[in-house]
């Protein structure tokens, strides 16, 4: 009797390993084939993008390798409406885009002088997520500023006869008569910039940040004329890229909030600088600023901006705006990622490496060494969790089997 328990124990082990083996074999199997089948979509742009700027909208028209099925859109306004175009299986996809909605840019320039129209339109191959093959491009159209012609009617007559005793007297006409030739000389207008800095003025632009930290607003223009044009920072405002806006700096260049954005300070002519705290949208990654500055001429060989007595414009209801004269042209800074103090990244650095190497394969799985160990996904965890309890079961079932193959041939002896 007890022989032939422990000879059905011994078929029930062995059923139950050859199952667990089985199961391991079949999960190998799953695996391997899942990692095969994991192909990139075939499918890719044929040449450059078309753009065709009209008078209130934008036209982008490109041709791919294969019947397109994924989505053309505005980066950050994929669900608002007139800023997304389906793919309708053809090898072509066009998308208008309007001026006056999806947030276009619009950035006056004083060199050439003109308005830039700029967004970035996102191309996705697939109907549903975003893949390696998907591309984005930065999208602009320049309209240039008319040149004003002025013109005059010129009447030129002959000059009168005269005696040759009537010297002096012809002398005195031909002065009064003779046209006057203009000089004029072109000065080019300034060209501008403006930057958020780490470190002071000579610091590095910053694209990473986290709240609170302490960075340097600096606007520049550089002109080949010297004590000519002079320079008002105003209008400016933060942005979250998709429609939110909050202003900063009024028309006049004074500040709005000062724990956001204190007074300007002019350490030249064609400068302006500020100190201020990083801070950011709620539940919004990226921000970046835009501001207007104002280039005037010198009067008296002094700048007088109308930033200079922010309290007294406020009392005056700042009317002085309305009788200050100059050329506005636009600037903007570099997107800035912002990260909340508790985002779990010990330093910025860390979240410089994880943007590399998302940016170099977006389907590889991101690995980050840390102090103690190795930081693996959820899902590569599972996959190895799973891997070991496999192999542990196996290995207690083939112990188990070898131990009643041993009593059972001691029972028989």
């Amino acid at each position: 009797l007890l022989q032939q328990s422990l000879s059905g124990t011994s078929f029930l082990i062995q059923k139950m390993f050859t199952f667990k083996m089985s199961f391991f074999i079949n999960l190998t199997i799953l695996l391997t084939f899942t990692t095969i089948h994991g192909v990139i979509i075939d499918n890719l742009i044929i040449g450059e993008p078309e753009v065709e700027c009209g008078t209130d909208s934008m036209l982008v028209s490109l041709n791919t390798k294969e019947p397109f099925e994924g989505h053309v859109y505005v980066k950050g306004h994929y669900d608002t409406p007139g800023c997304r175009t389906d793919g309708t299986n053809n090898k072509t996809a066009k998308i208008s885009i309007p001026y006056s909605n999806c947030d276009v840019r619009r950035q006056r320039t004083s060199s050439p002088a003109g308005v830039f129209l700029s967004t970035i339109v996102v191309i996705t191959f697939h109907p549903m997520f975003v893949t390696k093959v998907d591309r984005a491009y930065n999208v602009k159209c320049f309209y240039m500023a008319a040149d004003k012609v002025v013109s005059s009617d010129l009447e030129v007559r002959e000059l009168p006869s005269f005696q040759s005793d009537d010297v002096q007297s012809m002398n005195s006409l031909l002065l009064s008569t003779l046209a006057t030739e203009l000089i004029t000389q072109t000065v080019e207008m300034p060209e501008c910039k403006y930057e958020v800095l780490s470190d002071g003025p000579t610091g590095q632009a910053i694209k990473y940040a986290t709240v609170g930290q302490q960075v340097y607003h600096k606007w520049s223009c550089s002109s080949e004329a010297v004590d000519v044009y002079c320079m008002t920072v105003h209008s400016c405002s933060v942005e979250d890229g998709q429609g939110r806006r909050v202003l900063l700096l009024d028309e006049n260049g004074c500040p709005q909030d000062k724990y956001l954005m204190a007074n300007l300070n002019y350490p030249t002519d064609l400068a302006a600088q500020v100190d201020s705290m990083v801070f950011k949208f709620a539940d919004k990654p990226s921000l970046f600023f835009q501001c207007q500055i104002r280039l005037s001429l010198k009067t008296d060989g002094e700048c007088k901006r109308t930033s200079d007595d922010c309290n007294t414009l406020k009392k005056m209801k700042r009317e002085i705006f309305a009788g200050k004269k100059g050329e506005n042209v636009d600037v903007f800074s570099d997107t800035m990622v912002v990260l909340d103090v508790d985002d779990g990244y010990a330093t910025l650095e860390d979240l410089k490496k994880l943007q590399a190497l998302r940016n170099s394969n977006m389907h590889n799985t991101i690995v980050t060494e840390a102090e103690n160990g190795v930081c693996l996904s959820s899902i590569s965890f599972g996959i190895l969790v799973s891997i070991v309890g496999l192999l542990l079961l196996t290995s207690i079932s083939a112990s188990v089997m070898v131990c009643l193959r041993r009593d059972r041939t001691t029972l028989k002896k």
